[in-house]
């Protein structure tokens, strides 16, 4: 068995590839959340919380800042693809031109939605 480092992930508005270890070597994360395109997100692998996927997703000037935080388990696989379910919270920061004192009721907003996909290990 070996750690998968090839992750296709899909749920309400989320789809996309991660890998852990790209060509290069380092982390290659191509998402699609709601209709953006993210290609510059953080990733981190830790054995207390698998593996956490953080990026920007939108700005609106004078309404809100949109940020996804995804959560997926590492995954130990043979030849064939696992399947796994994770956890995306979508969170929106509220803001106004004269900062958040003129935000009316709760600053920040969440969505959670399940993930859904599978897991392989791609040899480089």
């Amino acid at each position: 068995m070996e750690r998968a480092n090839h992750f296709e992930v899909s749920g309400k508005g989320i789809s996309g590839v991660i890998d852990t270890v790209g060509l290069d070597g380092e982390p290659a994360v191509s998402l699609h959340v709601d209709g953006h395109s993210i290609d510059d997100a953080a990733l981190e692998v830790s054995g207390e919380f698998g593996i956490e996927v953080m990026a920007f997703i939108e700005a609106a000037p004078d309404h809100h800042v949109t940020h996804l935080q995804m959560l997926l388990p590492e995954v130990n696989v043979d030849d064939e693809p696992v399947t796994f379910a994770g956890v995306a919270i979508i969170a929106t920061g509220l803001t106004t031109i004269g900062g958040p004192a003129l935000v009316r009721g709760t600053l920040n907003q969440y969505e959670v939605r399940p993930v859904a996909g599978t897991a392989s290990a791609i040899r480089t």
